[in-house]
């Protein structure tokens, strides 16, 4: 069977983590927000525009980018800020922030490996 400590210990880089952005401070983890909405908007935008064939317009990449900022932002300021500032409730980073975190490191590696694809064989602009 399973080691009953397995589960533990699968969830102690995300209690590491989540006590890592708890300690953070709160203009730190908005801008952190930001970074990573901005991040995957623009991967949004490359991947509709660049990979995708667009049939519907010139602007359909530029929609697609602006609606997965807001969703992406309004998930990172959920996730990475929130939305109750009580002094008896502070927020805490749990799961939610380490995950939009590794989504945006993700999605940052992913949009370092286009660009350099794209410089490596002419495909950006």
């Amino acid at each position: 069977m399973g080691d009953p400590d397995s589960s533990s210990s699968a969830a102690a880089p995300f209690e590491r983590w989540a006590a890592r952005l708890t300690g953070t401070p709160r203009l730190w983890r908005i801008m952190l927000s930001l970074l990573i909405t901005l991040e995957l908007a623009i991967l949004a935008w490359v991947v509709v525009d660049r990979v995708i064939i667009n049939e519907f317009g010139s602007m359909t990449s530029t929609f697609v980018a602006v609606v997965v900022g807001l969703v992406a932002y309004a998930i990172g300021w959920w996730a990475l800020v929130g939305f109750d500032d009580a002094p008896d409730h502070p927020w805490r980073a749990g799961r939610p922030a380490v995950w939009f975190l590794a989504v945006g490191l993700g999605g940052m590696v992913v949009l370092i490996m286009v660009a350099v694809f794209g410089l490596a064989f002419g495909y950006l602009m």
